[in-house]
């Protein structure tokens, strides 16, 4: 009876505390699909927020408002081996000279947030969490000097950033009514292939409060697949082939021109 007794107090105390936020979030497709007329596309990322609810005695009550919100949104390639090359002026012409290799970094990476990312978390908390450009993990295979290391680093930003393959919009990610948020971000057509993370973050008051994961796969279609399988699953076949490919046009090539100018 005793047990009983603490049990039902237990319950209507928990009762009167404060319920937790959830969040639902998915993806408009799990699966991206590169053909030979593939262009770039955009994917839709969405998703409803349960705003946390306070609890007054055995009434109604009240909810934290949706304006505390944030949402963070991050979608990233698979980690491999990146070679950087740094050219350099020889006489009148530029060249590749020296080159360092960065191990496991994603081949794309996304940001997408409801606002300013320094606004929304703390160094601190950007740092805990690995969101940003600044926070990317790069260490290189070869030895090398701290200011060197921090130049091919900013060049390589650089230039993923100009082929589209990193990218970090700010204030993209729209909240509806406090509950409702929505988040539409570009692929270029040059977006790796393989298995992608997308993260997604609730931020309330400066602090991450819940983190949701979805996978999304980008993969060769059509003959592009077949292609693409054959090279990577048997490189030495696809190369001979590739060389007998382009004698058979040369070949070709020729006979026509021949007949053409007989």
């Amino acid at each position: 009876m005793a047990r009983l007794f603490l049990g039902g107090i237990c319950g209507l105390f928990i009762g009167q505390q404060a319920m937790a936020e959830r969040m639902v979030a998915d993806l408009s497709r799990h699966v991206i699909d590169i053909t030979s007329r593939f262009t770039g596309t955009q994917l839709l990322i969405f998703g409803a927020i349960e705003r946390k609810i306070i609890q007054k005695g055995r009434g109604y009550g009240t909810a934290v408002k949706g304006s505390d919100y944030d949402v963070i949104v991050v979608v990233q390639s698979k980690r491999r081996n990146i070679i950087i090359r740094r050219k350099e002026k020889l006489g009148p012409i530029w060249a590749n000279r020296e080159f360092l290799t960065l191990e496991n970094v994603p081949g794309f990476y996304a940001l997408a947030s409801t606002g300013p990312i320094k606004s929304i978390l703390s160094q601190q908390q950007l740092s805990r969490i690995g969101v940003g450009f600044g926070q990317l993990k790069m260490t290189f295979k070869q030895q090398t000097s701290p200011a060197e290391a921090a130049a091919f680093r900013q060049g390589f930003i650089r230039n993923m950033r100009a082929k589209k393959l990193y990218s970090q919009p700010q204030g993209t990610i729209s909240i509806l009514d406090g509950l409702l948020f929505r988040a539409i971000l570009d692929f270029p057509a040059n977006m790796p292939v393989g298995n992608y993370r997308v993260d997604i973050y609730l931020v309330r008051d400066g602090k991450v409060v819940l983190a949701e994961q979805s996978p999304l796969e980008v993969n060769k279609a059509g003959l592009e697949r077949f292609i693409y399988n054959f090279a990577h699953g048997y490189p030495a076949f696809y190369g001979m082939a590739a060389v007998l490919m382009a004698l058979v046009a040369g070949l070709l090539g020729g006979f026509m021109s021949r007949k053409m100018s007989a």
